[in-house]
This record gives C-alpha cells, sequence and structure tokens, in this order.
C-alpha cells in the first residue's frame, strides 16, 4: 500500500454532480462537479477537486477546516464583516470552523481541496 496520493488531473473521471444546499443560493445557477480523491480511516480527513459554475451561494463551514488551492478561474469571497476576497489561481487558503460568507464565481473556479472535520 502506497501512502502517497497523487491528483492526475487529466484522468478524473466523471465526476459527483451538485448544487448549493436549500436556501443557501444567492444569485444565478451555479453548478458544483466534485472529485473525491482520498479518504483518511476514520473519514475525519477528505481530499479531492472541486468546480463550481458562475454564481453565488453561502458557504458554511460549520465545524470542518478546510485548506483549498485554487487551480483555475476567478472567484470573490465575501465572509460576513471582512473586506471582499478575489481569489484565483495560485491562491491558497483555509477556510475555519464558523467560516460564513458568500462565494461569487466570476469565472469557473477549479480548486484542489482537504477537509478535517
Amino acid at each position: 500500500m502506497s501512502y502517497l496520493t497523487h491528483f492526475d488531473f487529466s484522468n478524473l473521471g466523471a465526476g459527483r454532480k451538485g448544487e448549493p444546499l436549500p436556501g443557501r443560493l444567492v444569485e444565478g445557477d451555479p453548478q458544483f462537479t466534485t472529485w473525491d480523491i482520498a479518504k483518511s480511516a476514520d473519514g475525519r480527513v477528505t481530499a479531492g477537486v472541486w468546480e463550481v459554475t458562475p454564481g453565488a451561494y453561502w458557504s458554511i463551514k460549520g465545524e470542518s477546516w478546510e485548506f483549498c488551492s485554487i487551480l483555475s478561474g476567478v472567484s470573490e469571497l465575501v465572509e460576513e464583516g471582512q473586506p471582499v476576497k478575489r481569489i484565483q489561481a495560485g491562491d491558497n487558503f483555509i477556510m475555519q470552523p464558523g467560516f460564513k460568507g458568500i462565494w461569487r464565481v466570476i469565472e469557473t473556479t477549479r480548486k484542489v481541496w482537504v477537509q478535517l472535520d
């Protein structure tokens, strides 16, 4: 068994389709595609690739930590009470437990994510 997980972006497969949860849509029709790449034995740590089309929705982390690395596209994160953060390819950030804000997708955005629940 290997303890190295490689992200093969050229061979991700079909992915799992999704959309904002009920009550979280702000504008447009953002659609999600998620490729689950790795999961710890206890299910607390997950990692993958995620893509979202233009629109806006509420992003609420609850008790999760999430590290994100933007691969392509342009979005804005509008955290309650904070200045707007423009994010684009090459940007990396962590959404901590309690994060609540609007994810506004300007250009289809793709990211690598690692989440700890």
